[in-house]
């Protein structure tokens, strides 16, 4: 199963006419609002649950000498602290900003951000293939060959699953090609659990996220599995828009 680090770059599919305004909703440089992480009126709670915290620590046998030297010290610290002292230095080291008028610990965000940066389809993303034969990252819906971007050549991937993980003999030389390139791959195919996961993965078309006015944003960690996500997705967020309705592929950054 792949872990959000895998999922650091990413493509998201937009549905809409205006694309990059649906896009700054969920840019966490944009549309930043406050946010409360602690106030200084629980100075003291704040404090004590510290201190509560690393007495539980303490009492675990299994940490090492260094790791109990090293508690014991910060421990030593925190309750020669006043609770405002401690207060602030938490703020300090861990880079909160403090309200003037209340001296809560603050910082900014955009409640709704899910990206740090994007783009339109450029350097990692695959590109729509039009009905006139052109590549590009923005395009009707009834302008892009589907035929050929989603599930086409699964036949290609079928057999390298059977040949390397099922011990099928190749048939003729392109097979024998494709066996030779992926035979010492088994780690790499074992990933995708199953042949129909492994077909799928590579001839789906699929996005880590979908877009839309119409849906929000959804992404792949709204579904448990990551293989149903990628087989659903054109029939979930593509397969019943208007032809008319405008699709982007944007590369994005966590």
């Amino acid at each position: 199963m792949m872990t959000e680090d895998d999922y650091k770059h990413f493509v998201c599919v937009v549905a809409g006419d205006n694309p990059d305004l649906l896009m700054d909703e969920y840019d966490k440089n944009k549309n930043l609002e406050k946010q409360v992480v602690f106030k200084y009126k629980d100075a003291d709670k704040i404090r004590n649950s510290y201190i509560s915290e690393y007495e539980k620590i303490l009492l675990n046998k299994e940490i090492t000498k260094s790791e109990r030297e090293y508690i014991e010290l910060a421990l030593d610290d925190i309750k020669n602290m006043s609770p405002e002292d401690f207060y602030y230095d938490l703020i300090t080291t861990s880079n909160y900003e403090v309200d003037e008028d209340t001296g809560d610990a603050v910082y900014f965000s955009n409640k709704q951000g899910k990206l740090s940066y994007y783009q339109i389809g450029k350097l990692f993303s695959i590109p729509f293939l039009l009905k006139d034969g052109r590549e590009t990252f923005q395009a009707k819906k009834k302008d892009i060959d589907w035929e050929r971007i989603h599930m086409a050549g699964g036949d290609v991937y079928k057999r390298a699953w059977e040949m390397v993980m099922d011990g099928s003999k190749p048939t003729n030389e392109i097979e024998e090609q494709i066996f030779e390139n992926m035979k010492d791959k088994t780690t790499y195919f074992q990933k995708f659990e199953t042949k129909e996961n492994y077909v799928t993965s590579n001839t789906a078309f699929w996005g880590y996220a979908f877009l839309s006015e119409k849906t929000g944003w959804i992404d792949a960690d709204d579904c448990e599995d990551q293989f149903v996500w990628m087989s659903n997705f054109y029939d979930t967020f593509i397969k019943n828009l208007d032809d008319e309705t405008i699709l982007t592929i944007y590369e994005c950054k966590k």
